[in-house]
């Protein structure tokens, strides 16, 4: 027995860095804001009202010499601000040193669209939970819009919030009536939702942008610093969360460093594309190409060529480097490294449809090669290939002599340092057994499409992966051998993971083959008036007849939505077998694969970082069930919410059920109320064993909007558990969790904000914070506050500085099992965050 003293933690910043920090926001903030001199003179003809209100006269006269500008035209003289009511003699000779006259400078459409919606750019830029590939696409439409006469299918229904009812609506109207001229017009197609006409109107323009206009280089450029600790996913427990970085010291590569992402996106007169990003996590060492002076980071870059037409055939996409590929509804390929529960494909849970550059955080299923898409007529194909090396475990004992060591599972690592850090049997000093780039794979595929009419097509996918070692995923080679007996029916999922002799194979294209994996399927939607109809169907290669329905393990995602003015609701059903096990599988699921296994236990096995193969699974679990969501505007003060999912986990056919309700009330327009109450079970009418567990959630939270866009709110949780750790011996264990927060948002003009928050919190809690979202778990209460300061130094530069303290009682926790101290979590202290911006 083992017995963990306190959980170490990494170093904040010191005060005097903090103190530095925060006096380099003053000096920016007495920079936005000073006052005008002979020194500082506002340039009036170019200046905004915001500047026009900081030169000594009333707010009358400010809105009148704006109000000039705007509906006159430019000043060309000084003395011409004396015909303005208000201004006599004394006033302009105060304001004659203050004020210069130059011409006025018109703004490129790039600009006037970056100063429209810099609010929106602002919570684009931290946003990571949703897809990288859809953040890089709204900045960059919304600074480069498409033409909504010329847009097709898939561009349409990529944009926020636009549904495949929107697209289609969109489309239909623009063939029956020729173009759509202007925003009046959009808003007025039929069958085109509120929401995806508000969203979509970011995106569009009516006209083609003149060439000279279009031309020269643009793009985006995003760096993030911070030394936040991994959180685990609002579905998981969070004491489980930061199995990413054990407090060891040795040859592993463990230093200091803080997590780091930058990533660059550029356009060339709007055809060709090309990108560089870097990821490093913390104490995580740095990669690099090459070992001289001259020293390159291996990060993600990609270029590509985008809408060439020959007559009636298009080359839309191709990309070379690293690139993204997304397909139908995740069922058979989606290859990112982040997990989203409940991904349906609809309102914020959407999905990318296509390919596109690469410049996300995704690592471990990066594909880097050749990826197309080509279009003839109503036909379209893609077709994609991918050499890389992917992070997995490899067994200790060569189980096959002729084609070698095998491996086990394919891994993504909170931290990709080359060994596991308590794997004492793989380490350097023993078997040298990596898991970093430790397999070679080889993937290509390929998606033909055919489309009737707008929205209802039938679509076929296809891919291949082949490896240069043995897949023997033993489990006796993850869980640690005397624990072996402790398996439950919920391994099950485990021991039908692909792999042993039916993936022994080679390949045509590669010679070091010694194993593949094949799978394929197909995909169809079709829209009617305001109902869509969406399936897809996957199947894993395992030795059955490819025209044959269901021969192999196969997994089955349908979808039903339908949609009004202010009424949606959505049906889905999916089915995924236990022996359907694709590693590019992203489809709708509540819980990641191996949920309730043995490897959600992480001190049973032969390491307590092999837990992330849980932790981190990016596939969904084996279960069937059916999931409804629906949204209702009651009326102008009051909407309401609703998701329901019923479903079955296969692999011990334990019965799940989550339900939340959210009632949103506006009384009054500056004052919201939200109350959202959740309530999740699993096998709840069997509650003697030990998958039973219940939980009841209530969050209610309050809104006021002040002037200038100004925002105070209150919010209130509390959460109760209810789980059987061992019926017999302790019966019932009851967990119970309560916060309380308050927060702020104040602009000082529309360069500076300054947001916070201040809080109370016993127990688990999952928060939205400012642009990052992050899982708490404290057993004898914590204090948390953060503070965010974001200023906009110009019309292309913003930044970020945020600063969090947590603040709480360590906790002594006593486990059965020789486990090195892990720095899982850290208990107390303090994190910074800095984002940068750079649009063009």
């Amino acid at each position: 027995m083992v017995r963990r003293g306190k959980r170490g933690g990494q170093k904040g910043i010191k005060l005097k860095h903090i103190q530095i920090i925060f006096l380099s926001l003053l000096l920016v903030s007495s920079l936005l804001g000073q006052d005008y001199s002979k020194q500082n003179q506002l340039d009036i003809n170019n200046a905004s009202y915001e500047q026009i209100q900081k030169l000594p006269v009333s707010l009358e006269v400010a809105q009148l010499i704006y109000d000039r500008i705007l509906y006159k035209g430019d000043f060309t003289s000084i003395y011409q601000l004396k015909k303005i009511p208000g201004i006599d003699q004394k006033l302009l000779n105060t304001l004659k040193p203050l004020i210069r006259i130059e011409p006025f400078r018109p703004k490129s459409s790039r600009e006037e669209k970056i100063e429209e919606i810099y609010y929106q750019l602002d919570r684009w830029a931290g946003r990571e939970g949703i897809n990288d590939a859809f953040i890089d696409l709204w900045i960059e439409k919304a600074l480069d819009p498409i033409n909504v006469n010329t847009a097709d299918y898939v561009e349409l229904i990529n944009l926020q919030n636009v549904s495949p009812v929107d697209a289609v609506a969109i489309l239909e109207y623009r063939n029956e009536l020729g173009q759509i001229g202007n925003t009046r017009e959009l808003r007025s197609v039929p069958g085109l939702s509120y929401y995806g006409y508000r969203s979509a109107r970011r995106f569009l323009d009516y006209k083609d942008i003149a060439d000279e206009e279009s031309m020269g280089l643009h793009g985006h450029i995003t760096t993030r610093v911070d030394n936040t600790p991994f959180f685990s996913d609002e579905e998981v427990a969070s004491t489980e969360a930061g199995l990413s970085s054990l407090a060891s010291t040795s040859n592993f590569g463990i230093n200091s460093l803080p997590n780091l992402y930058y990533k660059m996106r550029f356009t060339y007169d709007r055809n060709i594309k090309f990108g560089y990003s870097y990821t490093r996590k913390l104490s995580e060492p740095d990669l690099y190409y090459n070992s001289d002076n001259f020293r390159i980071p291996k990060g993600k870059f990609y270029f590509g060529v985008e809408d060439f037409s020959y007559g009636d055939f298009k080359l839309k996409k191709t990309y070379l480097g690293n690139y993204s590929v997304s397909l139908g509804m995740g069922v058979i390929m989606e290859n990112t490294d982040f997990f989203m529960p409940r991904k349906s494909g609809y309102g914020f849970r959407k999905r990318f449809t296509g390919i596109s550059g690469d410049n996300s955080q995704t690592r471990s299923y990066a594909l880097k090669g050749l990826a197309t898409e080509m279009e003839y007529k109503n036909l379209n194909a893609i077709v994609f290939g991918s050499f890389v090396s992917r992070d997995a475990i490899l067994n200790t004992q060569i189980y096959d002599e002729e084609r070698g060591r095998g491996f086990n599972q394919f891994i993504v690592l909170n931290q990709r340092f080359e060994y596991s850090l308590d794997d004492i049997r793989r380490g350097p000093d023993s078997l040298n057994l990596p898991w970093r780039n430790t397999v070679k794979e080889l993937t290509y595929g390929g998606h033909l499409k055919y489309t009737f009419f707008p929205g209802t097509y039938l679509g076929f996918t296809y891919y291949e992966s082949a490896y240069d070692r043995p897949l023997e995923p033993f489990v006796n080679e993850i869980v640690a051998s005397e624990n072996l007996g402790r398996l439950v029916t919920a391994d099950t999922e485990i021991l039908n993971a692909y792999g042993f002799d039916i993936a022994k194979g080679t390949n045509p294209f590669w010679k070091d083959a010694v194993s593949f994996r094949r799978v394929y399927g197909f995909e169809f939607q079709t829209v009617i008036e305001n109902i869509a109809i969406q399936g897809e169907w996957g199947e894993l290669d395992k030795g059955g007849s490819i025209f044959k329905l269901g021969d192999n393990p196969k997994a089955l995602v349908l979808s039903l939505y339908t949609q009004y003015n202010s009424f949606n609701i959505m049906a889905l059903y999916r089915n995924y077998d236990i022996g359907y096990d694709n590693p590019f599988q992203r489809s709708f699921s509540n819980y990641h694969r191996f949920k309730g296994t043995i490897y959600e236990d992480y001190y049973y096995l032969q390491s307590t970082l092999y837990g992330q193969l849980y932790e981190n699974s990016v596939q969904p679990q084996s279960e069937e069930g059916i999931y409804l969501s629906s949204y209702y505007q009651v009326n102008r003060n009051i909407t309401v919410q609703m998701q329901y999912d019923n479903w079955v986990r296969k692999a011990d056919q334990a019965k799940h059920y989550r339900l939340v309700g959210t009632l949103n009330y506006r009384p009054v327009w500056p004052l919201r109320i939200q109350l959202r109450q959740k309530w999740q079970a699993r096998d709840e009418h069997n509650d003697i064993t030990l998958r039973f567990f219940k939980n009841l959630e209530f969050r209610g939270r309050m809104d006021f909007r002040l002037s200038g866009y100004d925002n105070l709110s209150l919010m209130y949780a509390t959460s109760k558990t209810i789980v059987h750790p061992r019926p017999r011996v302790f019966g019932d264990m009851t967990l119970d969790s309560e916060s309380i927060t308050g927060g702020f948002t104040h602009n000082f003009n529309q360069y500076l904000k300054l947001s916070g928050m201040l809080g109370f919190y016993k127990g688990f809690l999952w928060n939205f914070e400012d642009t990052q979202f992050v899982v708490l778990d404290s057993q004898r209460g914590a204090i948390r506050s953060w503070w965010s300061l974001y200023a906009r130094l110009n019309n292309h530069f913003s930044m970020r500085m945020k600063y969090t303290m947590d603040h709480h009682k360590i906790v002594n926790n006593i486990e059965f099992a020789e486990i090195p101290t892990a720095n899982i979590l850290k208990k107390s202290g303090s994190f910074y965050y800095m984002e940068f911006n750079y649009n063009f």
